[in-house]
């Protein structure tokens, strides 16, 4: 089939008329004759003449065909074959990509992307494959020939509930092309939300990939920000007094206008409480909800009304207390009677420290051991390290301990046989930097006990213990202590606790992360110290590891996001979609990623350039590779030579005819 790559040319075509006005207006001259005289000239009427018609018809056509045929040469002509052999050798692979993170379901986003992908299988030739992808590769449809396949996997497509990570399609998308494909088309249809986007890269343009973005999902096609939306961001349940429970939520306003919502609390299935909240532009607005302790295990604050954007709004949390906070021992292998009875006092200090309810403790000795041998994932609060010695640098437990501390954990320190080698594995390991001087008390108990001294009162020992609860500490005895100076590297760190003579009894560092290391120069046993036989003790004890992550509020359960994993003792949990869930001893709540509630998204150039390339080249390559789908071959060569055929007959046949120059004579 002829198809034309400059078809307006044609309309030069109208240059036809020329020849043909021409050869109307054309009139044959009358040969003259000389006559000496008229006599014996007969006159004649002149006939009339009536429509005129061209002269030399054939001529006439000859000339018409050379205009034709310039005219087609004009528009640059060329073959276009029915059957393209690309397709059928498979050199060109498009590669249909979907984003499914939560996003997309808002502001039509995943139905205007079904609509466009469906429309590339009519119009791509060639071979086509098709990806989804959210937090993972969701769908895979290998690049081939089925088309009916690929049609059928786009139109059962969904959400996921994972946060999006546009990183993952652009690392694993180069490799699904094959190395015989002469061209490689990455069609990326997303709505470009900017939390999933902003950070992606890659270097795809430079393996012969050619991208074409899709943006979807935005309702002014600008970028920028798209309206209407408001989420449920937190969601808390807390102590409210005897029986009762508080749960509290905090509502974002995604837009720049006042919103005004109504929050349910929906709890065994039907709405128990209904709170409207004003919630200021671009701003949040907390509400809260009493309700009777034991009644409910779980609840969902859920806003009414619609927005653009319906999977941020509701949110499940668990009416129960929060888990208990673990703690755990590091010992020698060889517990001797000293360790094994300060191990029995303080395991029975810090199980009694809280309560039934929602401040509880608890041992766990296999989560320790798991941090132990190098586990970051089994978690404990209250780490104790009992008789620090030489026994702890054979086991090369330094860096665990110190990872445990960077990443919020409390350590409570006391020293082993002989002091000196606590103090130098302390130092050793850049934990603590002081310096030994010697035991207090020595060998044998003395018969003058050393006695804490005054605490300040600006400080939290102060606070606790005034009164009457700061006799029994101050009449508490150390027999024993190893007295020890800061060293040159010490740092900032807290001594909250004296002897009378201002020497330390603990000394505290606190670390960056949230992290506590307490080491205490004395046993927590009666051959050290008296403390553990005295009322005193616990409070003592639980004001030095307090950290500041503790005092940041209550533990509460797990809080997962889709796609997070949670390891247990016996396995593992793997979150899909929001809700509680019950795994092990815990009570997992598992919600939207914040990030997905973003209105927020990035435009197609800034995607061209972090690609690295521009728009203006992408679709000039675009455009270049569609036109080079087809199979066309240039036919202007045989125009030329038919036009250049026509004006050569053209001259030949219109040259003027040699006449003798005599002129014919006629005598009377």
């Amino acid at each position: 089939m002829i198809e034309f790559a400059q078809p307006a040319a044609l309309w030069t075509a109208l240059a036809l008329g020329l020849p043909l006005l021409a050869h109307m207006a054309y009139r044959r001259v009358t040969e003259k004759f000389y006559f000496p005289s008229l006599r014996f000239i007969r006159p004649s009427q002149i006939p009339r003449t009536g429509k005129r018609t061209p002269t030399d018809i054939p001529l006439l056509i000859l000339r018409m065909l050379l205009f034709l045929a310039l005219a087609f040469l004009l528009a640059d002509p060329y073959w276009k074959s029915d059957a393209l052999p690309v397709t059928e050798q498979g050199s060109e692979e498009t590669l249909i990509a979907i984003d499914l993170s939560p996003s997309m379901s808002g502001w039509r986003g995943l139905e205007e992307a079904k609509e466009e992908a469906l429309n590339l299988i009519e119009n791509t030739p060639g071979k086509l494959g098709l990806l989804g992808f959210g937090h993972s590769i969701i769908v895979k449809v290998e690049i081939g020939n089925n088309r009916e396949s690929v049609r059928a996997a786009i139109q059962s497509l969904s959400v996921d509930w994972g946060r999006g990570n546009a990183q993952v399609l652009l690392d694993q998308a180069p490799q699904l092309f094959s190395e015989q494909a002469v061209r490689r088309n990455l069609v990326i249809i997303s709505d470009f939300q900017e939390s999933d986007w902003q950070t992606a890269y890659s270097e795809s343009g430079n393996q012969g990939i050619v991208h074409q973005l899709i943006k979807v999902g935005d309702p002014d096609g600008v970028g920028g920000k798209r309206p209407n939306n408001l989420s449920v961001l937190e969601g808390r349940a807390v102590p409210a007094g005897p029986g009762k429970i508080r749960v509290w939520a905090v509502i974002r306003n995604w837009d720049d206008v006042n919103k005004t919502a109504t929050v349910e609390l929906i709890a065994g299935g039907e709405t128990r409480l209904r709170n409207l909240v004003s919630v200021p532009p671009l701003g949040s607005a907390q509400t809260q909800f009493v309700i009777k302790e034991g009644d409910y295990a779980e609840a969902m604050i859920k806003l009414t009304g619609l927005d653009e954007f319906e999977m941020d709004n509701q949110r499940s949390v668990w009416l129960k207390a929060p888990p208990s906070k673990k703690f755990g021992f590091w010992m020698p292998e060889f517990e001797d009677e000293g360790t094994d009875s300060e191990k029995s006092f303080l395991k029975t200090a810090v199980s009694s420290s809280g309560d039934n309810g929602w401040n509880r403790w608890e041992w766990d000795q296999d989560r320790t051991d798991s941090i132990r041998l190098g586990d970051d994932q089994m978690d404990i609060e209250l780490l104790m390290v009992l008789g620090l010695g030489k026994w702890f640098e054979d086991e090369q437990l330094a860096e665990f301990l110190s990872r445990f501390l960077s990443n919020g954990g409390v350590a409570l320190v006391t020293p082993g046989e002989p002091f000196s080698s606590a103090v130098s594995v302390l130092k050793s390991n850049k934990l603590l930097d002081f310096n030994f001087v010697r035991v207090a008390g020595g060998a044998v108990r003395g018969k003058n006990p050393f006695r804490i001294g005054a605490l300040e009162e600006d400080s939290v020992l102060g606070d606790v213990f005034s009164g009457k609860s700061a006799r029994d500490l101050y009449l508490s005895a150390i027999h024993r202590f190893g007295i020890m100076k800061p060293g040159s590297g010490a740092g900032s760190v807290d001594i909250p606790l004296r002897d009378r003579e201002g020497r330390p009894l603990a000394i505290v560092r606190q670390l960056d992360g949230g992290g506590r290391l307490v080491f205490l120069p004395f046993r927590m046993n009666t051959e050290w110290t008296d403390l553990p036989l005295r009322n005193s003790f616990l409070p003592l004890l639980m004001e030095l590891t307090r950290s500041e992550l503790a005092d940041a509020g209550s533990p509460g359960w797990p809080v997962l996001e889709p796609g997070n994993e949670l390891l247990g003792i016996e396995g593992s949990f793997k979150a899909k979609e929001p809700g509680t869930f019950r795994f092990e001893d815990q009570w997992v709540e598992v919600v939207l990623s914040p990030a997905e509630s973003s209105p927020a998204t990035v435009s197609v150039n800034e995607i061209y350039e972090s690609l690295g390339v521009s728009a203006t080249e992408v679709n000039e390559a675009f455009l270049a590779e569609s036109i080079a789908e087809e199979e066309r071959n240039p036919l202007w060569m045989w125009f030329a030579i038919f036009a250049a055929t026509l004006l050569i007959i053209e001259m030949l046949w219109s040259r003027p005819l040699l006449q003798p120059s005599t002129q014919n004579q006629i005598h009377a």
